[in-house]
């Protein structure tokens, strides 16, 4: 088979694999390669499987330039962990952010980007940390908006609420329970290309 659309390396095999593994339609496919090659022509020729750096990145995906997560989200799908994105990174990064991808995929997702300290539960030093992302009292050095008093009474109320086991945080699988029952959950965890 022959390259699609003249991109290096996204064969109609390629495409069909894609489509078949993601939430994506080869519309979005082939868009999300428009704009991953229109970074740097030259270094996908080379190796379609090249690796662009974060400031790359959003240079062409402006929609996830002011999101407080950004750089969870990066170090949660970058593949080898070295906040830069291959293609395939991207490709799941946006399958992810899907209308169409399921609201317990999301929220497993979702738990990844909010276990902030990558132990595997949710804890209140986490929701505090969000809380300050969230408020914008953390990036930019600011004073935070929400006080630590405040921020350990709501991380105390959540975790009163949904921590079943009462093991002082939130597992993966508490999570994707209590995002199944908010209906909300899978239209705000997406982004639209």
């Amino acid at each position: 088979m022959g390259s699609t659309q003249s991109f290096p390396g996204l064969t109609e095999d390629v495409l069909e694999d894609y489509t078949s593994l993601t939430y994506l339609t080869k519309g979005e496919i082939l868009y999300l390669m428009k704009e991953f090659y229109s970074i740097d022509p030259e270094k996908v020729q080379e190796d379609f499987h090249h690796r662009f750096s974060k400031e790359e990145i959003l240079t062409k995906f402006h929609v996830l330039q002011n999101n407080p997560f950004l750089d969870r989200i990066f170090s949660v799908f970058s593949s080898k962990g070295d906040d830069c994105f291959s293609f395939e990174d991207l490709v799941d990064l946006c399958s992810a952010m899907s209308f169409e991808c399921p609201a317990d995929v999301k929220a497993a997702w979702a738990f990844r980007i909010f276990d902030l300290d990558d132990d595997g539960q949710i804890t209140a030093k986490d929701i505090g940390h969000i809380i300050d992302r969230l408020t914008l009292g953390v990036t930019d050095n600011r004073d935070h908006y929400i006080d630590e008093t405040s921020k350990d009474k709501i991380a105390k109320g959540i975790l009163d609420e949904i921590n079943f086991d009462k093991s002082g945080g939130i597992g993966q699988q508490e999570f994707k329970l209590i995002m199944s029952r908010i209906p909300e959950f899978a239209t705000s965890f997406y982004f639209r290309l």
